[in-house]
């Protein structure tokens, strides 16, 4: 699979990318890359046909999710074609995935009202109404979330030090899934989030801080930024065998002259938490005291998730 395709076409001015049969770890990053592609060329909706689709394992439901955030960031949105009876949308089905990005059984559908950038935003203000309004979709998307984050942070123990490439794409999906987690809280649950933010004490500053330099890591490696860069792994002595035991190092100050003002203050800050609070302390350290105040916040947003879903029946 390491020579997946995606051919396109237009249609009426909308880019239609065409899937290949399997999507995995192994070929996630050229998904991405694709998708990417279109964006930066100013196309703020895209449609995935996946038709012929048969396989798309974790890794590419998440590129699927950070391309569709990105466009919908932009007043745009990933519009996947997924067949009832395919395999994918079970799958999607399955994560809640299918509540967050909108999907078409048909191209025909999918590209229906597509077409010019007034119809894109309404199309998608109304998806966001019907969807993520949703008490339910939101305890979906939020369970799925937590779970993730819980497994990637769980499997690194078991990485070994010795296979770089892996320990670093191990890392990488934790950090993914705990910005993912840290970011659906702030969106659907922001007075939780703030309470708990205020049991914290004098350490709410460095779960603040601790979140915001994760949020950098995760916009250098969707700068195309490689962990090496910023993740000091040490020898191959006894202190290094447990990537857990890996340490943050510093990174060089982003280049964000294409950023608007308010983006470029923002990452500014990220990268300053960064260089504060992540460099120096360990892999394990620093993923623990995230996952560990993002659980409880979880855990807390569910519950009253529940009793909004009972009240309203």
């Amino acid at each position: 699979m390491s020579g997946a395709r995606y051919p396109f076409q237009m249609a009426g001015g909308v880019p239609v990318v065409t899937a290949p049969a399997e999507i995995d770890m192994t070929t996630a990053g050229q998904l991405r890359a694709t998708l990417f592609k279109w964006h930066t060329r100013g196309h703020g909706t895209v449609v995935l046909d996946m038709t012929g689709t048969q396989f798309c394992d974790l890794a590419a439901l998440r590129e699927l999710l950070r391309a569709h955030k990105r466009a919908a960031a932009g007043g745009g949105e990933l519009r996947l074609v997924l067949p009832a009876d395919g395999a994918v949308l079970r799958a999607f089905t399955f994560t809640g995935l299918d509540c967050l990005i909108p999907h078409f059984n048909g191209l025909e559908q999918a590209l229906a009202q597509a077409r010019g950038d007034g119809v894109v935003g309404d199309r998608r203000a109304g998806w966001d109404r019907e969807q993520v309004g949703d008490p339910a979709v939101e305890a979906s998307a939020l369970a799925w979330s937590l779970t993730a984050m819980s497994e990637a942070t769980g499997r690194l123990a078991g990485v070994k030090a010795w296979d770089r490439p892996r320990a670093f794409a191990a890392i990488g999906e934790a950090v993914w899934w705990i910005t993912m987690v840290d970011a659906t809280l702030v969106r659907h649950h922001p007075g939780i989030y703030d309470a708990a933010r205020a049991t914290q004490g004098p350490a709410q500053g460095l779960v603040d801080q601790t979140l915001a330099g994760l949020r950098f890591v995760r916009n250098w490696m969707g700068r195309d930024g490689e962990l090496g860069e910023v993740i000091e792994t040490g020898g191959m002595g006894a202190g290094n065998r447990h990537i857990t035991r890996w340490a943050w190092k510093p990174a060089p100050e982003p280049v964000l002259a294409s950023f608007p003002p308010r983006g470029r203050a923002w990452e500014i800050a990220r990268y300053r938490a960064y260089q504060t609070r992540l460099v120096g302390h360990t892999i394990g350290e620093t993923f623990g005291r995230a996952v560990t105040y993002l659980t409880l916040t979880g855990a807390n947003a569910a519950s009253a998730t529940v009793i909004s879903t009972d009240a309203r029946r």
